[in-house]
């Protein structure tokens, strides 16, 4: 991974805290699609790109607070927030007392730093994967979507405590259970489902095609975590395939984790 472009990022955004961000022009200073980069993000600094970008105005705001004599509506204004009560809310979400609190007080400064990033925390491991032509799989799911990937991520969550309080995790697993992650114009999809017919379930196709699959070689959060993060953090950079970066799935057995990206062919 090019951590100097990742850097290049972090200066625009700190260059432009009173602005909107776009995560368009985010993704081409890195280089890489708005999905990957969020997902590069996440992997490298475990907050999301937009969880950074608030507790940076954030920190910018409580400096403010302390140094000037701005209204608290101005500068909820000022760092792009609707109304004085959502960013007292997210305020005191972030340091535990409000703008009001702050401004009165005389409490030691709290901030969330600017990342760095460091090349020489970029290790390189071992990744093995294969190439494979699958035909079109016929699969029964439920589903749920955002517009934000950091929402899709609790979404996410919530539905796996559903399905598991309704049976439909059990059952999915005992048939081979599926994972699809979809990222359009719209925003993101999430799908979990298998090859069975359930109740409450919709039809979702997942398209033939040549895939590079990787296998996590377990079942547990953390070991298939660190496998994402060396392919979006790594593989994905040393690779001279052309990936569909919106579009891949995953298929959980007994023991293992297998995770599937679909390779585009390449434009003349």
């Amino acid at each position: 991974m090019n951590f100097e472009y990742l850097n290049q990022m972090v200066k625009y955004i700190e260059e432009n805290l009173t602005e909107n961000i776009e995560y368009k022009k985010l993704s081409q200073i890195v280089g890489v699609s708005e999905y990957n980069l969020q997902r590069i993000f996440m992997f490298l600094t475990n907050m999301s790109l937009a969880e950074y970008i608030r507790k940076r105005r954030l920190s910018k705001a409580f400096e403010e607070l302390r140094t000037t004599n701005i209204k608290i509506i101005d500068l909820a204004v000022k760092y792009k927030y609707d109304s004085a009560i959502s960013f007292t809310r997210a305020f005191k979400n972030v340091f535990g007392i409000t703008p009001s609190e702050c401004k009165e007080s005389n409490i030691e400064y709290k901030q969330y730093p600017i990342i760095k990033f460091n090349n020489n925390n970029d290790i390189c491991e071992e990744l093995n994967y294969e190439i494979k032509k699958i035909d079109e799989i016929k699969l029964y799911c439920v589903e749920t979507s955002a517009i934000t990937h950091e929402d899709l991520l609790y979404n996410i969550r919530k539905l796996y405590v559903d399905i598991e309080e309704n049976g439909l995790y059990q059952k999915f697993n005992q048939d081979g259970m599926y994972g699809v992650s979809v990222c359009n114009k719209n925003g993101y999809l999430y799908y979990v489902g298998s090859k069975e017919k359930y109740d409450n379930t919709k039809e979702f196709i997942i398209p033939a095609g040549k895939y590079v699959i990787f296998s996590a070689n377990s079942r547990e959060q953390i070991d298939i975590i660190k496998t994402k993060k060396i392919i979006y953090t790594q593989w994905l950079q040393s690779t001279n395939y052309d990936i569909d970066d919106e579009f891949n799935f995953e298929l959980y057995t007994k023991d293992n984790c297998y995770l599937y990206m679909l390779i585009k062919d390449k434009q003349n």
